[in-house]
């Protein structure tokens, strides 16, 4: 099977807050060569969200032609889903990298489960990380507070092939707040197409010079 270069795919995102949904639909497109990733979003309104590997990161909306720009670690995309699945870095979905140490495996049926110390900035905060993988496919990952409850978790779910690597085509998070509350975020990926088949317009969009920069 040929390597994947770049791929598409459409994208379905609900978000339930304080009781109230959200659903936003939109197209992922991902380049592996420099990670450049644009997600163009449909509904409920249009703009591009753009980002690479050296966390260059952009949001342009095509009605009004305006831009806000950021740059920093935490806006790469080797931070999203696509990057760790397509390069071969489930093995510890990015943890290792994030400066998390390894403090534990253990096997449960077909169940790997591995339990991480986090990096000295977030001790104060966080105990601990789990992921979770099935045949070495992750299904879950953990972040836990001092006091032992989640601060987030993600369930990875509805494995399709993509090129010589499975991805996950369901991600459904929680997000735990401070109060008690949650925002879970459920986002599921269809019709994949890889290399040729990818539209590259929106992965070698450029934004307008005359774009009005917003703060």
């Amino acid at each position: 099977m040929l390597p994947v270069s770049q791929v598409s795919m459409k994208m379905t995102a609900r978000i339930l807050k304080d009781g109230k949904s959200i659903t936003a639909t939109g197209e992922l497109y991902y380049k592996v060569t420099g990670g450049g990733m644009v997600t163009r979003f449909l509904t409920p309104s249009e703009y591009l969200v753009m980002t690479n590997s050296n966390g260059e990161f952009s949001i342009y909306n095509n009605k009004d032609n305006t831009v806000t720009q950021a740059q920093g670690r935490d806006y790469s995309s080797e931070n999203s889903f696509i990057y760790y699945f397509l390069r071969n870095k489930t093995q510890d979905m990015g943890l290792g990298t994030s400066g998390f140490q390894l403090k534990d495996t253990k096997f449960e049926d077909n169940l790997m489960i591995t339990t991480w110390n986090p990096p000295a900035e977030l001790a104060g905060s966080m105990t601990r990380a789990e992921l979770v993988q099935e045949n070495y496919r992750p299904i879950f990952m953990g972040f836990y507070n001092d006091k032992g409850k989640p601060i987030q978790k993600v369930y990875y779910s509805k494995y399709e092939k993509v090129g010589d690597y499975s991805v996950p085509m369901s991600i459904t998070e929680f997000q735990y707040l401070a109060k008690g509350d949650s925002i879970i975020t459920k986002r599921v990926y269809s019709e994949v197409k890889v290399n040729d088949q990818v539209d590259a317009k929106w992965l070698n969009f450029r934004i307008p010079n005359n774009a009005k920069v917003v703060k």
